[in-house]
């Protein structure tokens, strides 16, 4: 008998899934079954995507989202409730970088990519964590990068606030365990998004980057949402705090 991820009758939002890997994400948790919610700071692409999943015979709405506004994640929530009746599963993955030599960048960039990056994933989560502990269920997932984990050069601020995810994600988790909400995070390496061309091509190209890879190619957005469908279902329901690197072998972080 075939094994399948079977997400019927779970709501769920992915913030900044517009496109890239939120788009794809979006697309196969509601492949799944769930009912979703886009958010997205790009009303017109959040309202295509949802136009995609109502397409195929899903159930989606979209939501203009700012992260960086406490008030706008609030309203997001509460959106996903009057319209799915729940939210089951957060996946934070809205984040912003700016790529240059720290000594280059100034205090305004440092301001626009914490905000987005990790003050985005606190806003979301705590929008969504009284419904989730009022249901005593949940699945937040929270996209790091390896830059969070290892550090990467032209991206310290990245870098930094993406290391504020991961250790938020390990403390949130012992939070609320006890509500059978678990809070994971995902750390992919670079992947082949519209947003990160301009990295990819500014360092070389995919080819070149990609030889820094066991794997030898970068991530394609699927790579990436496979896990987080993993970890938005019930066959991670004993795995919490914890942070999977999805990388092609590029970081081994123990």
């Amino acid at each position: 008998m075939a094994v399948t991820i079977d997400l019927s009758g779970k709501s769920a939002i992915v913030t900044g899934s517009g496109r890239g890997i939120g788009r794809e994400t979006a697309l196969l948790l509601a492949q799944a079954g769930a009912r979703l919610t886009i958010a997205d700071l790009d009303e017109a692409n959040a309202q295509n995507v949802a136009a995609e999943i109502r397409a195929t015979g899903g159930k989606a709405i979209a939501v203009k989202t700012d992260v960086t506004r406490a008030e706008d994640a609030q309203a997001m929530a509460r959106a996903a409730l009057d319209v799915h009746g729940r939210v089951d599963i957060l996946v934070n993955n809205a984040a912003r970088w700016t790529t240059k030599l720290f000594k280059d960048l100034t205090p305004q960039d440092y301001d626009a990519d914490i905000r987005v990056t990790l003050y985005g994933a606190l806003n979301c989560s705590r929008a969504v964590l009284d419904a989730m502990t009022e249901q005593k269920y949940g699945r937040i997932v929270n996209l790091i990068s390896d830059a969070g984990r290892i550090g990467e050069p032209y991206l310290t601020v990245y870098s930094a606030a993406k290391g504020g995810v991961a250790a938020f994600t390990k403390a949130l988790a012992k939070e609320v365990g006890r509500f059978n909400i678990t809070v994971n995070g995902i750390a992919p390496g670079i992947t082949n998004t519209p947003g990160a061309q301009g990295f990819i091509e500014g360092a070389g190209g995919a080819e070149k980057l990609a030889k820094a890879y066991p794997l030898r190619r970068l991530a394609e957005p699927i790579d990436i949402a496979n896990v987080i469908l993993f970890l938005a279902s019930d066959m991670s329901a004993y795995m919490t705090g914890q942070i999977f690197s999805v990388s092609g072998g590029y970081s081994t972080v123990g």
